[in-house]
């Protein structure tokens, strides 16, 4: 009889892991996967992105999960400078989606209707290494840092407890979360993006290191495991596609 309820209690238990990991992972979409980015300069920003929430079928056919366009406010090069990006379940459709922008007629077309209404400037493709797990907003806003680490373990460490601390200290809707490049030319190691309600929540979140010491103590960790970020951007983002 021990013997027995030892194994139902382990079975249980195992249901119950097993469970939560499912659930974890059907209410955070976005944890795992891959990203695709069309970095690009639109004359109209707000008119690009609105032309773009116009094409959901096309996000659909590529088999998206969420997309979206993001306004550089802060650090860019150029006034319209833009990213729109693309969630993927996997690296398979990310690259699936190159594959059909390079080959079909419908989206040959919608290129056509915005030659001279923006200045494409570069593809990226990211594995998402430590991925979004809050709240999906219609609007909110990014700081998204490029960064080579001399310790990259210790690194992917030190910005998984400066995620915790932030949680810990008033700050549960701010997210650093963590994506690698794959096939995406002479970029950084990592790229890093802080993911905010609005750009006043994302200051504050950042006010914090220079008045808190609790959000001192963690991102020493993380300055101290690599060297000056190759980049450094703001963005104000909304969603133009989801289908989760």
């Amino acid at each position: 009889m021990k013997i027995l309820k030892f194994l139902v209690t382990t079975l249980l238990g195992l249901h119950c892991i097993n469970s939560f990991a499912d659930h974890h992972l059907e209410s955070s979409p976005l944890s795992t996967g891959a990203m695709t980015i069309l970095n690009l300069i639109a004359d109209d920003p707000a008119a690009y992105t609105e032309f773009q929430k116009g094409n959901s079928d096309v996000f659909s056919s590529m088999g998206a999960m969420l997309g979206g366009a993001c306004v550089a406010v802060s650090g860019n090069d150029s006034p319209g400078e833009m990213q729109m990006f693309t969630f993927f379940p996997n690296l398979e459709g990310a690259f699936g989606m190159w594959d059909m922008m390079a080959t079909s007629p419908t989206i040959k077309n919608i290129q056509a209707d915005l030659r001279g209404r923006r200045e494409l400037t570069g593809n990226q493709t990211l594995q998402i290494i430590n991925g979004y797990e809050g709240e999906i907003y219609e609007t909110w806003a990014t700081r998204t840092v490029e960064v080579n680490p001399t310790n990259p373990a210790a690194y992917l460490q030190a910005v998984d407890a400066l995620n915790t601390a932030y949680k810990q200290n008033g700050f549960s809707d701010i997210e650093f979360d963590v994506y690698q490049p794959i096939a995406s030319g002479n970029s950084a190691t990592f790229t890093v993006i802080a993911v905010a309600p609005s750009l006043a929540r994302l200051g504050a979140a950042f006010d914090a290191l220079s008045g808190e010491r609790w959000a001192q103590d963690a991102y020493a960790l993380v300055t101290a495991s690599r060297s000056a970020p190759v980049s450094d951007k703001a963005y104000r983002c909304e969603q133009v596609y989801s289908a989760i």
